[in-house]
């Protein structure tokens, strides 16, 4: 992690070369970079959008038909949301994220007030005993919440960016801890604790591939914990929740109910699945099967081999996010691949890990799997500005010529040892590059 901290933060950097009127120029550092999208990346999300569209036409098929008579109602809308979000990524891919850091107060702002709009009774729509939801018109909803997510890790990785000599000072730290506390209060106020602790630990990863040392990135993550625990054991219900984790079958009509079904649906699986469209646990007996349990669906109808595809590809995402943040030009950019590349990733995997009964019941989707048109979108936006990131113009390998190889007096220099620093990539001893692991600090 160390060394992924010191790559984020690469540019140009002096060295001093002694001897014969040493010469002192700049040594351009870093992988190089491409002009062209990072094709895997658009391939994994496109994999799992569709994967997403026919496990939402299969799980929400009989809820269709009961409410409209129409089995594809959900996946109509859907697939609207997907062709709208892949616009959005598509727009989001070609615009320069350096430009964020002009809307990033006024994202975070306008995020801000439509989580409080969320609280007024009679403007945020409820269900299932959360406030989430602003409806504006018959057919059009949005959850605040998905767009607070990309409004704060924009908000950081602009601000962050252009601090890293002051990371750790109480004067970034107090600042960062007022901000992600004030969205995360929000988000918990509806209530959706899930979702807020996907905020945190975002918002954590970026302030600590920042530059934070660890000590402080330790203490802040165990502040995290205890306000988690503090607030899981403040209501009854959320208390209830963590007891039948431990064992569902001690209250298995209600609190246990959806672990036992989400268990039997992976069960039910088996090593290949029970085919696409032909799983049980949907009909009445899985609740919320085409937005939280979505994965419990997908492990019955395609079975284990079906789960771990759903795995490999987020795996894929994470190694194309982390990837893309080695490369980035500068601390924004790398700041803002970690920070979607942490969201997405930890989200895929608290929803896996519910559905497998390895963490406790929250209410979050499965990105890019779950019916849902807020968090398809913002996340194909999110998607869009970590590939831009990764589009930068060719950046060749600067190279400075030696001093002199005699001294003054005509006697000949010993040849430099060879080792870090003294060669570049083709082995030449005509160039002084400096390392892309460097720690050396960068201006």
């Amino acid at each position: 992690m160390r060394v992924l901290r010191h790559v984020l933060f690469r540019g140009r950097a002096w060295r001093k070369v002694r001897g014969d009127r040493a010469v002192v120029h700049v040594v351009k550092s870093g992988l190089a970079r491409t002009t062209t999208y990072d094709l895997p990346l658009v391939a994994v999300v496109l994999v799992l959008l569709f994967l997403g569209l026919a496990m939402v036409y299969s799980a929400s098929g009989i809820t269709a038909l009961d409410a409209n008579d129409d089995p594809s109602t959900f996946l109509a809308q859907q697939s609207a949301w997907a062709a709208l979000g892949i616009g959005a990524m598509f727009v989001a891919s070609r615009v320069d994220y350096r430009v964020l850091r002009f809307v990033a107060v006024p994202l975070l702002l306008l995020a801000v007030v439509l989580l409080g709009a969320v609280l007024i009774p009679g403007v945020g729509v409820t269900a299932g005993g959360a406030t989430r939801w602003l409806r504006f018109g018959a057919s059009f909803g949005l959850q605040p919440a998905e767009l607070a997510k990309l409004a704060l890790i924009v908000y950081l990785a602009t601000w962050l960016g252009g601090k890293r000599e002051q990371i750790g000072s109480w004067r970034i730290t107090v600042p960062f801890i007022l901000v992600t506390a004030l969205v995360v209060g929000l988000v918990v106020a509806e209530p959706d604790l899930g979702t807020a602790i996907v905020v945190v630990v975002a918002a954590l990863a970026m302030y600590f591939a920042a530059g934070a040392r660890l000590r402080e990135f330790a203490a802040l993550g165990g502040l995290t914990a205890v306000v988690v625990l503090a607030l899981a054991v403040a209501q009854p219900y959320r208390l209830q929740r963590l007891v039948t984790f431990l064992d569902p079958w001690s209250d298995p009509q209600k609190f246990g109910f959806q672990t036992i079904q989400m268990l039997y649906a992976l069960g039910l699986g088996g090593p290949f699945g029970e085919g696409l469209g032909a799983g049980k646990e949907k009909f009445g007996y899985l609740p919320h099967p085409y937005t939280d349990s979505i994965f419990a669906v997908l492990g019955d109808e395609l079975g284990l081999a079906g789960a771990l595809v759903i795995v490999l590809l987020f795996l894929a995402l994470a190694f194309r996010g982390v990837r893309i943040a080695l490369r980035a030009e500068d601390s924004t950019g790398a700041l803002l691949a970690i920070g979607i590349t942490m969201w997405l990733c930890f989200q895929a995997w608290v929803n896996m890990a519910v559905v497998a009964s390895l963490v406790p019941m929250t209410g979050i989707t499965l990105p890019f799997i779950s019916y849902g048109g807020s968090s398809l979108c913002v996340g194909l936006i999110a998607v869009g500005i970590l590939l831009n990131v990764g589009r930068a113009r060719t950046t060749q390998r600067t190279s400075v010529p030696r001093a002199s190889r005699r001294w003054r007096d005509g006697r000949s220099r010993e040849p430099a040892p060879r080792g870090r620093g003294s060669l570049d990539r083709k082995g030449s001893r005509n160039a002084l590059p400096l390392h892309r692991w460097s720690s050396r600090p960068r201006g």
